[in-house]
This record gives C-alpha cells, sequence and structure tokens, in this order.
C-alpha cells in the first residue's frame, strides 16, 4: 500500500503515523498536508516538518484546555503526541533534537489522557534495581476484577503509542484492564537510563503481573498478552515461562529476529555468518551511505540492543529467537501476520505455526483488506477486533476453561 513517498521506510511511516485516526492519534488531512512538505528521503525535513505540525497542534490544544473545552484538547493533545513520535523516529541517539522531542512527545500523550473520563493510573513497576514507567487503564462501567490484557511494544516503539496502536480505547469500552509500558530497549528507559533490550522477557514481564496483583480490576486468573511488532517474540517468549498468562496474541509474529532481517537477502546472510568482522562491517557501512532504511536499522539497532558494531549486531540478533522455546507455551496463542509485511515475512509464520504446541489461531490479513502491512496499520479497526474478538472467547472464563491442546488454525 503506498501513502505518499517513493522511499519504502518513509512511506510505511506515514502509514503508521496515519493508522492512528482510527482511535483519536491523528488526522488524515494534518498527516498528508505534511508529508506534501517534505522532501523525499530527508530525515532533516522529515523532523522539520513533523515537528512544525506538531507544535502547531499541541497549540490549539492548549487554547482549548485554556477555554475549558477539554474534548477538542485531549483529541489535540493526543495528535500531538503522535506527530512528536513521528518527528522523533529518524534522529540518531546522540541527536540533541531527539531528548527534547520525545519529552514533548510523552508530555502531550499525558495531557491528552488526564482529560479522559477515567484518566489512566501512572505507575512505576519493578524491575532489577529500578523501575519501568507504565499507564493503567480501568474500565470506568465495571466494578470489581476483570480480564486484563499487558501490552508490550517493540523494536522501536513507545508505551504511549500502544494507546493507539493495542487500540486501548476498544478494550476499554469491552470491559478490559489494560496496562501500557515501556521495558528495556524501550522509551523512557532506554532514553533516560540506557536500559538496552534483552532476550529473556519473562525477568520483564513477570515482576509486572506481580505489580498487578494489589488493583481490583485486575482478575489473575484472565491475564492475556499482547505483543506488538518486535513485540511478538516478548510476548510469546513470556508466556513460555510464566503460567499466568492466560492468553498469548503475537501483532504480529516475530519468533526469530536475525532470520527475519536476513530474509530478503538469503545469499547474503549465509555469508556473512562465515567472513570476518570487518568484512561485516564494512557492508554495514556502505549499506548505510546508500540507504536510509538500511541507515535507521543499524544506527536503531545499535542503541537499543547496546552494541556498536554490525558484527556484534548480527551476533546479538540471533539470540532473540522462539525456536526450541515455543513449545512450552501452553496458553491459547493468537498470531497475526500480513500478507505484504515488509518487516516480518509471511513465509516465517508457518514456521512459527509448526512449532507451537498450545491451541492456536492463525489470521492472515490481506492486501485487499487494507491491512496486509506490518502490525495491520492501514487497518487497525479490523484488527483489533479480531485481537478482542479473540480476548473476549478466550479469556471468558480464564485459564481453566481455556481451550485443551490441539492447534486450531484459521
Amino acid at each position: 500500500m503506498r501513502v505518499h513517498f517513493s522511499t519504502r521506510i518513509f512511506d510505511y511511516q506515514t502509514l503508521r503515523t496515519m493508522a492512528y485516526t482510527t482511535f483519536g492519534g491523528a488526522e488524515p488531512g494534518e498527516v498528508l498536508t505534511t508529508v506534501e512538505r517534505i522532501e523525499e528521503g530527508e530525515t532533516a525535513s522529515w523532523h522539520a516538518e513533523w515537528r512544525e505540525t506538531a507544535e502547531r497542534t499541541e497549540r490549539a490544544a492548549d487554547e482549548a484546555a485554556a477555554a475549558s473545552r477539554h474534548r477538542t484538547a485531549r483529541f489535540a493533545y493526543l495528535r500531538a503526541h503522535n506527530y512528536y513520535r513521528t518527528a522523533e523516529f529518524f534522529l540518531s541517539a546522540r541527536d540533541p533534537r531527539r531528548r527534547p522531542t520525545y519529552e514533548r512527545c510523552r508530555e502531550t500523550f499525558r495531557a491528552g489522557v488526564a482529560l479522559l473520563d477515567a484518566p489512566p493510573r501512572r505507575v512505576d513497576l519493578p524491575y532489577e534495581d529500578t523501575t519501568l514507567p507504565g499507564y493503567l487503564f480501568e474500565p470506568p462501567e465495571r466494578s470489581g476484577p476483570g480480564p486484563t490484557v499487558i501490552c508490550l511494544g517493540g523494536f522501536d516503539s513507545l508505551a504511549e503509542e500502544l494507546y493507539f496502536l493495542c487500540g486501548v480505547p476498544e478494550a476499554l469500552a469491552r470491559g478490559y484492564t489494560v496496562l501500557l509500558f515501556d521495558g528495556p530497549g524501550q522509551g523512557a528507559p532506554l532514553r533516560q537510563r540506557e536500559l538496552t533490550a534483552r532476550p529473556d522477557w519473562e525477568r520483564v514481564v513477570g515482576p509486572v503481573i506481580d505489580a498487578l496483583s494489589p488493583y481490583g480490576s485486575v482478575d489473575p486468573d484472565r491475564i492475556g498478552v499482547i505483543g506488538v511488532s518486535f513485540g511478538g517474540y516478548y510476548a510469546p517468549r513470556a508466556a513460555a515461562y510464566d503460567g499466568r498468562i492466560a492468553a498469548c496474541v503475537a501483532f504480529d509474529h516475530m519468533h526469530d529476529l536475525w532470520r527475519a532481517s536476513a530474509y530478503e537477502h538469503p545469499r547474503l546472510a549465509p555469508l556473512l555468518e562465515r567472513v570476518p568482522d570487518v568484512t561485516v562491517n564494512a557492508l554495514a557501512t556502505a549499506g548505510e551511505r546508500f540507504s536510509v532504511e538500511a541507515r535507521w536499522l543499524m544506527e536503531n539497532s545499535r542503541w537499543v540492543f547496546g552494541v556498536e558494531s554490525a558484527a556484534e549486531l548480527q551476533r546479538t540478533l540471533r539470540r532473540y529467537s522462539l525456536s526450541g522455546v515455543a513449545g512450552r507455551i501452553d496458553c491459547p496463542m493468537l498470531v497475526l501476520a500480513g500478507e505484504d509485511d515488509h518487516f516480518v515475512p509471511l513465509g516465517l509464520a508457518e514456521e512459527f505455526l509448526e512449532e507451537l504446541r498450545a491451541p492456536t489461531t492463525a489470521r492472515v490479513f490481506k492486501t485487499e483488506e487494507g491491512a496486509g502491512e506490518h502490525c495491520q496499520v492501514g487497518n487497525l479497526r479490523l484488527a483489533t477486533s479480531v485481537v478482542y474478538d479473540w480476548l473476549d472467547e478466550t479469556l471468558a472464563g480464564g485459564r481453566e476453561n481455556a481451550p485443551s491442546p490441539g492447534p486450531a488454525r484459521g
């Protein structure tokens, strides 16, 4: 699906930003007039124009808030958040503009959700010797414990973005308690404390589930996890080692990060495993010179994973695989995939399904549905309906009433 740019990563990020219109995080006219001002493939232009749109939208939100037009202000703040997030996207970790842009992104989100009828609790979740920041949304019309979903972001997402990507308004309307948080390698922990990614996310999610126990809106027998993008690795990994998870959604599947990253280069990838590090690094440097996508992937990967070189990154990515682990999952699984996904090839989905032994439902989204892209950002209404319809059925009675093992695909 092409929106505006011929540069693939620019066009996909445009679609991603516009996708959040579904849940109040964008307006198509604001998105399209912004990208019309951006020079093809120029990341400096990308930042400047998205920043301008974000600032203009934030000013409109401030004016509405000052006039006590709270509903107008709420939606404007949420749109400003999304536009600041997009403005930050291509900045390098060392760029002095990155931290201030992120801070505006986070603060406008908080200003927006503070104006909801039931604002979320801001929570600090235990993690080793520190905490992880999060938001606990509780459905205003439900009293007592009920089903809960924990949303896990991925390689470049923020906890705040998950409000739109995971369809939190839809979840709340169906009576779910929802937890969003940034883990190591994400959001505030990466930007403020340099906490980088780790493969054993059961050690992240486990303490988070512990921290939910005091909240009366959480039924401990009906906890589901939704892993978005690279979270499609994190969520199944947590489910494989934590029996308290009653349902798991891989949105999209991401069971083997190295194989996904090398899928488009089937002849080059095996060669890179045999050549010296200096050659791997030289090839990566050459690629960064000629491709804005390659440059962004390498820069962001070094930052997220805490590595210095392409050779080190290649070895690190191989640690993020569910091969030999997926068979441990015993809760029901929903595996989503898009036939046009350029990050996670559809060909790898079947391999993941073959490894799963738990009751499994698979859904492949088609081009003609407008949902074939990565994380179905062309049709979030369809994708989140599939997710929450499945969770409604799967979490209806808790783990004790979950389907018995035996994969069911469709």
